[in-house]
């Protein structure tokens, strides 16, 4: 229904050291009550507030009122009333909480809204861009990437359309006019082909692996534990979440494949190792070869003696399902002895099980990866693993997720169909999978092309 027009002019009264402003509106049943708002210590200004407001209730039947909550007070809302009982993934609010902390550092967050202007937004993003210098130009902060970017302006588009509704603070939100940079790309002309993924060699691999099982620290300590993963991603393409996640149960060694189920992950909130469904929310099956076989078979041989040596001191881990603001979380809970004064750090374990609820069912889990006491290897034992080798093998262009990609431009160059691979990796879009092994068919059609080249001339 239309709201009708209102003719009257409201008024301005001092009250204290500050005027206020007031007009009436119409209730829900009808009738019209006097509502009064705060202006300022300007009687001129109050004035102003008070002809605004006025056009507003002419036009859409409300006013808008931020009153004096801050940006911080409007993003903390947003995120209780929006994100927190959303369905959104951890590791995604885990990213929110990352671009709110930048608010917060920033002078923009203790700002007012009703002060928040298009050009403070623009200025704030644009620093993200292109990160922040001095006066003699010298780089301060970095530039943030694109993909933080992407995230930044999901979070400030998220806060103000929240403000215009449903909470109704502002009519319009400043963010529909803030433009999104484009950076100049930096290009060196004289350079070899940028852009392509750094995959290994097998010759590289192995390497990688001898280095594993041969190399050890100060103290004596292998790092054999950090092999399997490595072994697995390489003839599996597994991310670092789901190789952590494996467990026994989702190996079938004499059918040669595997079900990936879940992922482990680092919940900042509840501080501890929970487990989650894959990136693309659904299991897949992956099949490998008999030489991923035979490795599953000793590693499994491997940590059935090491259980035997260290007996009582061998870790066990489980799983119990919470309930925490109206999410499910999958936490792992480790069962250990610490009579001999040691505790492992929350790195290598889940919480104590002390600490599950005794009410609730505890799952047994056999993770696959571990080390040799039973230890947890977790996504944070992968980054060691990615430093300590890149620190050791400095000619290897050697990373976990590269070890995907070398699985699928492997994949790609031995003939598997873009489809198969798809389901292989657990790219949700086949889309995803052809445009990152695009390069691969290049090589594939440059080899075509010279196969033929030879048939011509025979």
């Amino acid at each position: 229904m239309k709201q009708k027009q209102s003719y009257q002019k409201g008024s301005v009264r001092k009250r204290g050291n500050k005027y206020y402003y007031r007009f009436r509106m119409e209730e829900p049943d009808g009738t019209m009550k006097l509502h009064e708002f705060p202006g300022t210590e300007s009687k001129r200004e109050t004035q102003a507030m008070l002809d605004k407001a006025l056009q507003e209730y002419n036009e859409s039947g409300r006013i808008f009122d931020p009153g004096e909550i801050t940006l911080n007070d409007l993003m903390d809302e947003w995120y209780a009333v929006e994100i927190e009982p959303s369905s959104r993934a951890s590791t995604t609010r885990d990213s929110y909480r990352n671009v709110m902390n930048h608010i917060r550092e920033h002078a923009i967050g203790s700002m007012l809204l009703k002060d928040v202007t298009v050009d403070m937004l623009q200025a704030y993003v644009d620093e993200k861009y292109y990160g922040e210098y001095d006066a003699d130009g010298k780089e301060i902060k970095h530039a943030y990437s694109e993909s933080t970017m992407k995230e930044e302006f999901v979070v400030l588009n998220g806060i103000f359309k929240f403000a215009v509704y449903p909470k109704e603070y502002i009519k319009s939100s400043p963010m529909e006019f803030v433009k999104k940079r484009k950076k100049s790309q930096q290009t060196n002309l004289f350079a070899a082909d940028e852009g392509e993924m750094e995959i290994i060699t097998h010759e590289e691999f192995l390497a990688i692996t001898d280095f594993l099982q041969e190399h050890k620290n100060t103290f004596g300590q292998g790092y054999r534990y950090m092999l399997l993963p490595v072994q697995i991603s390489y003839y599996t393409g597994l991310r670092a979440g789901e190789l952590c996640g494996l467990s026994w149960e989702d190996v079938d060694i004499k059918g040669r494949r595997l079900i990936v189920r879940r992922s482990m992950y680092y919940d900042t909130m509840n501080k501890c190792w929970e487990l989650k469904v894959p990136k693309n929310g659904k299991q897949r099956i992956v099949d490998f070869g008999q030489t991923l076989a035979e490795i599953l078979t000793a590693a499994k041989a491997e940590q059935a003696a090491d259980q035997k040596t260290f007996d009582g001191y061998y870790h066990t881990h489980y799983c119990q399902v919470k309930n925490i603001k109206g999410r499910q979380h999958y936490i792992i809970y480790t069962d250990l002895r610490t009579d001999n004064g040691m505790i492992s750090s929350r790195v290598g374990r889940g919480k104590l099980l002390t600490e599950a609820d005794p009410s609730q069912q505890l799952v047994p889990v056999s993770f696959v990866c571990r080390k040799p006491d039973g230890e947890l290897v977790t996504p944070q034992t992968l980054k060691n693993c990615n430093k300590l080798v890149q620190t050791h093998l400095k000619s290897i262009p050697f990373h976990m997720h590269g070890l995907r990609h070398t699985y699928g431009s492997n994949m790609v160059a031995s003939g598997a169909n873009f489809k198969d691979l798809q389901m292989l990796m657990g790219h949700s879009d086949i889309g995803i999978t052809m445009n990152t092994y695009a390069h691969v068919t290049e090589k594939s059609r440059k080899s075509a092309v010279d196969l033929l080249e030879q048939s011509l001339k025979q």
